[in-house]
């Protein structure tokens, strides 16, 4: 990767799961008069089975686990394969599955939701931790990251929805610490460096550029709240792709300009 025209542009926050992950949704409706099918009706992954919720006529079949005739009034049925009730089970944990809202089928194994998204799931590239329906993620090339992991691996800098970021060797870097590497530099602020410049950087204030998007969001929760708590500063760096102390930062001065609007307007007034 060389030059300013390899840089990424984030295309901002996604929420959920990535693509290559979907939720299942199993129905279950007992009839007196007829067996009942279990089925999938969407796969988490796109090696995982897809079938159709409905029911079907009472007659024996042999489990697909146990492999003895099924001579019971009610049935299971994944994808063309029957079960005793109390058979459909989880691989990994023996969890029953005949009353969860959701099950998973890979190679022939059958998994409950929690099991199947631990072992398929997808992963952050930075935390290697899985990524649940509600995360929002920040995706790179083949990559996707937490929210709050994709930052810089050279500043730490959580990076924000629009700015220009590099992947070099599979790191994420901010256009600054790239362009660094380019000019044969070193990213690394405890590695081949002495001491005095080392806190000549560290004095050195990044200056925070908002895009239009993130001040409207800012602005907006300002005008409800000027003085949000800990897990609303959370909630909106969340939404901004903002840090937290920048957030905090932003509401902080703020206040400051707006207190400072007041007084001048009572000055006036005198």
């Amino acid at each position: 990767m060389t030059g300013r025209s390899r840089f990424k542009s984030q295309s901002g926050v996604l929420k959920g799961k990535p693509p290559s992950v979907h939720q299942t949704e199993i129905r279950t409706s007992i009839s007196p008069s007829s067996a009942v099918e279990l089925n999938t009706t969407s796969a988490l992954a796109s090696y995982a089975t897809e079938a159709g919720f409905r029911r079907c006529k009472t007659e024996h079949r042999l489990c697909a686990a146990c492999s003895e005739p099924i001579t019971d009034k009610y049935l299971l049925q994944v994808n063309g394969r029957s079960w005793h009730s109390h058979c459909l089970r989880c691989c990994v944990c023996q969890l029953a599955l005949d009353r969860q809202p959701s099950c998973f089928i890979k190679d022939d194994s059958v998994y409950c939701k929690t099991d199947y998204a631990k072992s398929f799931g997808a992963k952050c590239s930075k935390c290697s931790r899985g990524i649940s329906a509600s995360d929002w993620v920040r995706k790179a090339r083949d990559h996707v990251y937490h929210l709050a992991c994709f930052a810089c691996d050279a500043c730490k800098r959580q990076l924000s929805t629009g700015e220009e970021f590099a992947l070099h060797e599979d790191r994420v870097l901010c256009k600054t610490h790239y362009l660094e590497i380019l000019d044969g530099g070193s990213t690394s602020s405890d590695e081949g460096c002495d001491s005095e410049s080392y806190h000549k950087n560290k004095a050195k204030r990044v200056r925070t550029t908002f895009t239009e998007e993130q001040l409207q969001v800012l602005q907006a929760n300002f005008q409800l709240d000027s003085n949000p708590d800990g897990q609303d500063l959370e909630r909106i760096a969340q939404i901004t792709g903002l840090s937290k102390r920048v957030t905090q930062v932003w509401f902080q001065n703020s206040r400051a300009r707006q207190k400072k609007h007041l007084h001048t307007g009572k000055m006036k007034t005198h």
